[in-house]
């Protein structure tokens, strides 16, 4: 059942700052937040909030003051945080969020404590699995590491960088399907992300994604499903391309809705999974399917807030515009840092 109405917004002279990463030469999918950042500062307009665009480059973030005097020389009521690191840095964005944290000013989204989690995949799959939340199985490889730990995992499988995310480093080479070309891949992978890379079994069936917003419980509007069987592009994953890239024959795939007893098991097991790493304001949950039995194979605390985006289009399917959905957030922000009960 959807939700009542957003809560009446404040006056104009309140203001939303909405954080990006600025940097030189960015990667696409640091650069689509610039993006996603001008479409949500119209949608809080819309909204009724006063919004402006707050830019975090790599030289402010090397102060606490600076960051903290231009956070308090704008005299804001709250930060809409869309800042998910650097190109060569993804831990500036737990770190930054950490530094929000000190000045006590109302951040969207995750605290700084579930980003840094969320950003080590061996950390996410341990923790689901000793919560009874199913992972693939899967094994972590750090330069030096010996290749033989791999020898138990069941063939395909598929190698991503430990601690990256936006599908970085995720493409035609991830799937592993002769164990003759394992020891190859995986040095190639190690010899790019040097900070190690995550081995899990490949799951073959249906992909599916869940939205969710709420500091718990979760509403979900919309859940998502990608039947690779259906497209014929060559790979049975999304890599980095069919997410940034135009000329990728995936990039245009549109997930359908999903229904059925397999849409439900994925909004409790993503439920599940956001309760256990402490997920708050919104998250978004992916999980692939295996002989009708469902993995969570990713939780992302910080998704794409594009309108073009996974996210916001399930939102859309669930009855929600952009404005309202940006509303809620903020308002989910406001209630956290007041320490009250706010419910979806």
């Amino acid at each position: 059942m959807k939700p009542g109405a957003a809560q009446e917004p404040p006056q104009k002279e309140l203001l939303i700052l909405v954080a990006a990463a600025v940097e030189p030469e960015a990667r696409p999918d640091v650069a689509d937040a610039l993006e996603a950042r001008a479409s949500l500062c119209c949608a809080l307009e819309r909204a009724g909030w006063a919004a402006e665009a707050w830019d975090i480059t790599q030289s402010l973030l090397t102060s606490s003051e600076r960051l903290f005097g231009c956070l308090k020389k704008t005299g804001a009521t709250c930060v809409f945080n869309l800042f998910e690191g650097f190109g060569n840095d993804s831990g500036a964005e737990h770190r930054f969020r950490a530094l929000l944290e000190k000045t006590g000013i109302p951040c969207t989204g995750n605290p700084a404590a579930v980003l840094e989690t969320c950003l080590s995949k061996e950390t996410v799959s341990s923790l689901l699995r000793e919560n009874g939340i199913p992972v693939p199985e899967g094994k972590t490889l750090l330069p030096g590491s010996s290749l033989s730990l791999l020898d138990d995992l069941p063939l395909p499988l598929f190698l991503k960088p430990l601690r990256e995310d936006g599908s970085v480093g995720v493409d035609e080479k991830s799937l592993v399907t002769d164990r003759m070309d394992l020891a190859r891949r995986a040095m190639e992978k190690l010899t790019l992300f040097s900070g190690g890379i995550r081995v899990e079994e490949f799951l073959p069936g249906k992909e599916y994604s869940v939205s969710c917003i709420g500091n718990g419980p979760y509403f979900i509007p919309a859940v998502s499903v990608i039947d690779y069987g259906k497209w014929n592009a060559g790979l049975p994953f999304l890599d980095y391309g069919s997410k940034w890239d135009p000329a990728s024959p995936l990039y245009d795939l549109v997930p359908e809705p999903a229904e059925g007893a397999l849409k439900e098991r994925a909004k409790r097991l993503a439920a599940e999974a956001g309760k256990t790493l402490g997920c708050r304001g919104y998250f978004r949950a992916d999980l692939r399917e295996k002989d009708g039995s469902l993995y969570v194979i990713d939780v992302n605390p910080n998704p794409d807030m594009g309108p073009g985006g996974g996210f916001l289009r399930q939102c859309r399917e669930g009855g929600m515009e952009m404005e309202e959905v940006a509303a809620r957030i903020v308002e989910l922000a406001l209630e956290s840092v007041r320490g009250g009960e706010q419910q979806w």
